[in-house]
């Protein structure tokens, strides 16, 4: 199972001030993009967990807050200088007071409860409590400790004294909090996960599509997502029935084809 960084979105990654809907007023914080850089390579995985009350208000919708999040994962990935280093965002909709009556409710995904967090665990396989969360908010604290994480609150916008859960720690900025997890160790891996070659190329794999997985729907995407889930296919086949190099080399010819119109097809959808 994986560590993993829970993100929150506004005075985190990017500045805002209101209701954001509009990717053109996306502005990274500094220090971002090369923290999160730090934190792939130090081996947990990224996940962006945000309250979306906006869409609850009627100010955007939830094309918006997608359009949004795609320019944030653009951006970073531009300023990094690598591609996919966010895997997942997960936000809600949802609000109690909400002026939009489909969307005027209570919700497990709105902070300070976990859900979202505890979604992406089910989704990617993470291990809660090696993992960590960086926010500005109380609520982003109370959501991190009841998932099982360690905490960071970042800035000082916000009193200590109106959390009513203590963060693990406190950091002025985005590098600082890097510095602080990073300085806590490496992180580390549940013993049914060790990464044997099988496992490594299974996360390869699972980083390729998650990297080119296009947000919207189509025939392309759910083309190059079958065809991916079938290319081990004939390789394993080969493995288990086939004696003859020859024959076990037409068939690995045929999982990298399969592999290659996967990709392709993912590309072209994503484009």
């Amino acid at each position: 199972m994986d560590p993993v960084v829970f993100l929150d979105r506004d005075n985190t990654l990017i500045a805002n001030d209101g209701d954001l809907g509009d990717p053109a007023r996306v502005v990274l914080l500094d220090g971002v993009p090369d923290g999160l850089r730090r934190l792939r390579d130090a081996g947990y995985r990224l996940v962006v967990v945000t309250n979306q009350g906006g869409v609850a208000r009627g100010r955007y919708g939830e094309d918006d807050v997608d359009r949004v999040h795609r320019e944030i994962a653009g951006l970073v990935d531009h300023a990094a200088g690598r591609r996919g280093l966010i895997d997942r965002f997960y936000y809600c909709p949802f609000h109690p007071e909400a002026t939009v009556e489909a969307y005027r409710r209570e919700h497990p995904w709105r902070k300070p409860q976990p859900g979202m967090l505890l979604q992406a665990a089910r989704d990617l396989g993470l291990d809660l409590n090696g993992s960590w969360l960086i926010g500005d908010q109380p609520r982003d604290i109370e959501a991190g400790n009841a998932a099982g994480c360690r905490t960071i609150r970042l800035g000082s916008l916000v009193e200590p004294a109106t959390f009513a859960v203590a963060p693990t720690a406190s950091a002025a900025e985005f590098g600082e909090a890097v510095d602080l997890i990073l300085a806590s160790g490496k992180p580390a891996r549940g013993r049914s996960e060790e990464m044997t070659e099988f496992s490594q190329l299974r996360r390869a794999i699972d980083d390729l599509a998650e990297s080119t997985r296009p947000r919207g729907t189509g025939s392309a995407r759910a083309i190059g997502a079958g065809l991916l889930m079938l290319a081990p296919l004939p390789f394993v086949a080969g493995l288990l029935f086939l004696d003859e190099p020859q024959s076990f080399l037409a068939w690995l010819l045929v999982t990298i084809v399969i592999l290659l119109a996967s990709i392709a097809s993912l590309l072209l959808e994503r484009r």
